[in-house]
């Protein structure tokens, strides 16, 4: 706990005149560091440390934005953890392509002497609707895709005014 009031008190190191204060670089960084943590409540660790959230999660997009564009800029110059990775140039022409070509044969036609399998029966469903105004209607013996159509036309009428509340 005295580390984050250690945090909270070298986090802030002036203000403006219009009210906004002036933090620390390398204190936002070790507060988003400590967010970015498993578990961590982001909206708690800004309260505990009397930053704005929004501002929090600001700086912690700022703060992965600016990691990425360091391991982007790393890789394109061969370095990996600041280690140099030795990648060739170039490749001997002694060696194989990686990829070789594929031919494929052409499939057999299928089968037309199968006995197809009869339709299965569709679902009958009977639906009872009561709406706000006093209309009831009965459906029944309809199929899933009737009553499907039923529902999407019934959800597009508009609200009567006097059911608006």
């Amino acid at each position: 706990m005295t580390e984050n009031k250690d945090l909270k008190s070298r986090l802030v190191i002036g203000a403006k005149r219009d009210g906004r204060r002036e933090y620390d670089e390398a204190a936002r960084d070790e507060l988003v560091r400590m967010c970015l943590k498993p578990g961590v409540s982001i909206a708690r660790t800004a309260m505990e440390h009397d930053v704005n959230p929004n501002q929090l999660r600001k700086w912690i997009t700022r703060y992965r934005q600016q990691r990425m564009a360091q391991v982007q800029q790393n890789l394109a110059s061969g370095v990996a953890d600041g280690t140099l990775i030795d990648t060739p140039t170039s490749v001997p022409s002694s060696v194989a392509p990686a990829f070789i070509p594929v031919v494929t044969a052409p499939l057999a036609p299928p089968d037309v002497t199968q006995e197809r399998s009869p339709p299965l029966p569709s679902m009958v469903v009977a639906l009872h609707v009561r709406l706000p105004n006093g209309v009831e209607f009965e459906l029944g013996n309809a199929s899933l895709e009737e009553l499907a159509t039923i529902v999407q036309m019934l959800g597009r009428l508009p609200c009567s005014g006097s059911t608006m509340g």
